[in-house]
């Protein structure tokens, strides 16, 4: 059995249990140090999105045991994280491909039906 002075650090979680469930942690406890790590501020966003899709979500989220805002939320940190040292997208470049594109499906309305 483990010496109370010995922590229960890199014990597996049910050898941990059952230590903390037959020994006192008084002293345990007395000797801990508390240390707060500074978290990230957090916000909340409200997000549009169809009712097909967010029942969508909803279903891969409980398939994964989490919430759908979870789910969510880790999806956009992933994106960030993986285009965080992308350069920024051209706006200019990208409006003018639009225009383009609405130009071509104008005319290709305009065009009688064959």
């Amino acid at each position: 059995m483990r010496e109370p002075r010995e922590g229960l650090a890199g014990v597996a979680a049910g050898e941990a249990a059952a230590y903390a469930m037959g020994n006192d942690l008084g002293a345990m406890f007395e000797q801990a140090e508390v240390v707060r790590e500074r978290r990230p501020a957090k916000m909340v966003t409200a997000l549009r999105m169809d009712l097909d899709i967010q029942a969508e979500i909803e279903e891969a989220a409980t398939a994964r045991g989490i919430g759908a805002s979870t789910l969510m939320r880790t999806i956009i940190e992933e994106w960030v994280a993986a285009h965080r040292s992308s350069p920024a997208p051209d706006q200019l470049g990208e409006l003018v491909r639009h225009l383009d594109a609405a130009r071509r499906a104008a005319a290709s309305l305009a065009q009688p039906a064959a």
